[in-house]
């Protein structure tokens, strides 16, 4: 039906800007991408909302623990915080400390033509450098610098800084053993990294319709990391990327992942891939997909279950129920796309009962961003539900939530929302005039 509606994810690479590896969280919320004179979120656009914190220089890919104590104090950072940030920097080599120092502190002050500069000259130092002297976790160090230049950089350099890096942490090829970048072997950590990179290329090959090349391959590594193997599929002669392999048919979230990978790491891509799917139509591929990264955010008993990923598991459950609805919507279809739309609104309302994680000095104050994305998914899911209810002719529950649902969208500045409950408000007015 034209009028449900589907969430674009606000964070599933939630937690910073190259989430993945260091995380590939569904929010990458701070980052931003030039074009031109404009600046663009520099985020996935995935129905997940796995945002794991990306690792950055050495550690975090969006901004790396070396820059920690700036980012998270601000400009007013205590003595001790500034202390820190600069005696973090001599965790690198002398020859890309003084780059590193001015391209982060004019990124930090808005001046991103100044930094862009000044990270390029730190990355080409880099490229100079054997892997030996990045020591320890070489590849880690240098797709941080290139994932923090591609933060400030305009898109089109961006993406070749990114895609140069990715073409850098490939294995050792063929009988060379030179301490270089062409016989370097990452460890599997710096692997995820790799797959956080190629996920960061799919966001920004999107116009482009390269991302599903790049996710596909994403997935299929992660999948190896994680040891969950692949089902190949009968062999395909079209020449379509339809052929590649899928996800084994197992519970992803009952695998034991090595204590270097994240169950961000492993669902970011698969709720990347499936956003992919779900775009093109391939809803045959983009279910099982969903399916294994909300089994990954909501495991079974739901034990210690934070509040963000109950939220992120809301808006894929609610996604979901949308490609549901893309088929004829008989009965059957209709019941099944409601009962992900209720289960979506039973884990917001369930997180909403869930006290706030504190952050802050001392854990002072409550963090209440984690309950953002429940408050835009249940805006969307009650009019969905509306949508429902009103095909199955109960005009009186589908005004009650069409209702509800204005009201959320407005409480959360979600404009479109709030237009399109209303104008469904007055559609169900007009037929519960005409039948009264």
């Amino acid at each position: 039906m034209s009028a449900f509606r589907r969430l674009l994810p606000t964070t599933l690479y939630r937690r910073g800007p190259l989430n993945h590896g260091g995380g590939l969280s569904l929010a990458y919320r701070g980052a931003g991408l030039r074009q031109g004179n404009s600046r663009a979120r520099f985020r996935l656009h995935s129905t997940s909302t796995f945002d794991a914190p990306v690792k950055g220089l050495g550690g975090n890919f969006r901004v790396s623990t070396v820059f920690t104590a700036l980012l998270v104090f601000g400009a007013g950072a205590t003595a001790l915080g500034l202390y820190q940030f600069y005696k973090s920097f001599t965790l690198w080599p002398k020859e890309l400390r003084d780059d590193l120092r001015a391209g982060i502190k004019a990124r930090n002050q808005g001046d991103l033509h100044l930094s862009e500069r000044y990270l390029t000259r730190a990355y080409q130092t880099a490229l100079s450098m054997s892997p030996s002297m990045l020591s320890p976790s070489a590849y880690l160090k240098l797709s941080g610098i290139a994932s923090v230049l591609a933060e400030v950089s305009p898109e089109r350099k961006a993406k070749e800084v990114l895609e140069d890096v990715w073409n850098r942490g490939g294995g050792p090829l063929q009988d060379s053993s030179a301490d270089d970048w062409a016989s370097y072997a990452p460890a599997d950590e710096e692997r995820i990294r790799r797959v956080a990179v190629a996920c960061k290329l799919a966001e920004l090959s999107h116009e482009r319709d390269e991302d599903e090349r790049w996710l596909v391959w994403a997935v299929e590594e992660v999948l190896k990391l994680a040891g969950a193997g692949l089902q190949k599929k009968p062999a395909d002669t079209s020449g379509s990327t339809d052929a590649q392999s899928r996800p084994a048919q197992v519970t992803l979230a009952e695998l034991k992942l090595p204590p270097w990978m994240s169950k961000d790491d492993l669902g970011a891509p698969l709720a990347a891939l499936g956003n992919v799917y779900a775009r093109k139509g391939k809803l045959e591929y983009a279910m099982p997909l969903y399916l294994q990264a909300i089994s990954l955010l909501l495991p079974p008993g739901m034990q210690n279950v934070s509040i963000q990923d109950r939220c992120e598991a809301a808006q894929l459950m609610n996604n979901l129920s949308e490609l549901i609805m893309r088929r004829p919507p008989t009965p059957e279809i209709r019941h099944q796309a409601e009962a992900w739309a209720r289960k979506a609104l039973d884990v917001i309302e369930s997180a909403g009962k869930m006290p706030l994680p504190r952050s802050g000095w001392f854990s002072y104050s409550e963090d209440t961003s984690a309950r953002s994305t429940c408050d835009q998914v249940l805006g969307v899911v009650l009019f969905n539900i509306g949508i429902l209810r009103e095909m199955d002719s109960d005009k009186k529950a589908a005004h009650t939530l069409f209702e509800k649902s204005a009201q959320q969208c407005g409480r959360v500045g979600m404009d479109e929302g709030v237009l399109q409950a209303k104008e469904a408000l007055r559609r169900v007015g007009r037929t519960q005039g005409e039948t009264s």
